[in-house]
């Protein structure tokens, strides 16, 4: 299973690498297809996830759940990781071996030591929620206790590692 489920693109290349490394994984490709769900974490879907931050984890309960992360999804997909019940992340880089990071996710090897990147904090997961449902930062400030100057500071930081400016993932 893959999300989005109307991304034929993804569904379809990512059908052709699993079948690609079957030799390399245990499980079998019925189980695979039965028990995972492939999540593309592109810039287009953030925001539905940034929104829905605790719901799609919910909703996905029971299922092994693989994050497959552009760049600027880098750290909420290791935000994820470190604060849900996902499987793995295979980071989407040209000079990496996708197949092999596939494999290691499907296998269960991926692991908290293979995070080399950043991930966003809680505080600055609050922040980018509330941006992206429109608040403000004087409105946010209020809500978190802190200063805007804070706010501010949580969103400049998110940003850095998110290689985007918030409001562009809120769209």
């Amino acid at each position: 299973m893959t999300w989005p489920a109307h991304d034929s693109y993804f569904l379809k290349g990512l059908a052709e690498l699993i079948i690609d490394i079957d030799n390399l994984i245990y499980l079998s490709l019925e189980k695979v297809r039965r028990e995972f769900v492939f999540i593309n974490l592109s810039a287009s879907s953030l925001n539905y996830f940034i929104r829905r931050d605790n719901e799609w984890l919910a909703e996905m309960k029971g299922k092994q759940i693989v994050l497959i992360a552009a760049r600027r999804s880098e750290a909420l997909a290791n935000y994820w990781y470190y604060n849900g019940s996902i499987r793995g992340v295979v980071y989407v880089d040209l000079t990496k071996d996708i197949r092999q990071e596939l494999a290691y996710v499907i296998n269960g090897r991926f692991l908290r030591k293979d995070i080399k990147k950043d991930k966003i904090t809680n505080r600055e997961m609050q922040i980018i929620r509330m941006t992206a449902q429109g608040m403000h930062p004087k409105s946010i400030a209020k809500i978190e206790n802190c200063s805007v100057k804070t706010v501010y500071t949580h969103r400049r930081n998110a940003e850095a590692k998110l290689y985007s400016k918030i409001y562009k993932l809120a769209l």
